[in-house]
């Protein structure tokens, strides 16, 4: 079903997810053309609930978003013009990824991504999030309180909280649609490089799931 450029593109929403936010702003503006970008953005809330009863940590584990590129004035594509996009968004994908708490983010593959009946550029990114996790009530639903300046639960500084590191996997995607282009990623916990520290964090990730879902994500993006 065609979608018109001023709207984002039609995003799945899984069980346990939310949509965060439907924005649209400009991507970047070459003189000859300018570059809009209309966006979704979801978030695991089932996972980022989970872990934050249980562990008191409270972080972005998992997120997914699509963007509909509109050019204007419409023009053709050409090489240097997709390579110019495909520059500018995964530029802005290290940015998404820094803002909500990413850190050390580095690009480690590129490759072509079969999405419908054409292909995307595929790049896969490695990253670090570290979390401190305190004591909580495993029934509770309410968040741990702030201590006010640095950030961390009341808990987690009462009870001697432990720092715990996570690498985080993201992927972002970039293909041709009718007269622009459509972007997809998004970014999942991949290990807990201490287990010892937090086994129920760890509990949690499952990679090879947490993969899997955001390639199925990327593919129903329209």
């Amino acid at each position: 079903m065609a979608t018109t450029d001023g709207s984002p593109p039609d995003v799945r929403v899984p069980d346990g997810w939310e949509r965060t936010s439907s924005t649209t702003e400009t991507m970047f503006d070459a003189k000859v053309v300018t570059v809009r970008a209309h966006t979704v953005v979801l978030e695991d809330r089932r996972l980022r609930t989970t872990v934050r009863d249980r562990t008191g940590a409270d972080e972005t584990w998992r997120f997914f978003f699509a963007s509909r590129l509109a050019l204007r004035p419409k023009t053709g594509r050409s090489k240097a013009l997709t390579r110019l996009v495909t520059d500018r968004a995964n530029d802005g994908f290290v940015e998404q990824l820094r803002e909500r708490g990413f850190a050390d983010v580095e690009s480690v593959e590129k490759r072509r991504f079969a999405v419908g009946r054409t292909e995307a550029d595929l790049t896969r990114y490695r990253a670090r999030v570290e979390a401190t996790t305190g004591a909580t009530d495993p029934a509770s639903t309410d968040p741990p309180a702030s201590d006010g300046e640095s950030g961390e639960s009341a808990d987690a500084v009462a009870d001697g909280g432990e720092t715990v590191r996570v690498t985080a996997e993201g992927y972002l995607a970039v293909w041709p649609d009718d007269d622009g282009y459509l972007l997809a990623g998004g970014a999942y916990p991949l290990s807990v490089e201490d287990e010892t520290v937090d086994r129920t964090l760890a509990s949690l990730v499952t990679p090879a799931q947490h993969r899997e879902q955001l390639f199925e994500l990327i593919r129903s993006v329209g």
